[in-house]
């Protein structure tokens, strides 16, 4: 936390059955399948001080 350094940003996505990743913007909108799974990551926190 005391480093200084950016947060890290958030990511969502599929991940299809087959194995294929789909980057997904922040108002998209798509098509799940059985097998399907939708992956949020949320952003990090930054820190303060000197980094």
């Amino acid at each position: 936390a005391a480093g200084g350094e950016d947060g890290a940003v958030g990511v969502n996505r599929i991940e299809r059955a087959d194995g294929a990743r789909e980057a997904l913007g922040s108002t998209a909108e798509v098509q799940m399948a059985a097998g399907d799974v939708f992956v949020i990551e949320t952003p990090g926190g930054g820190g303060y001080g000197k980094a």
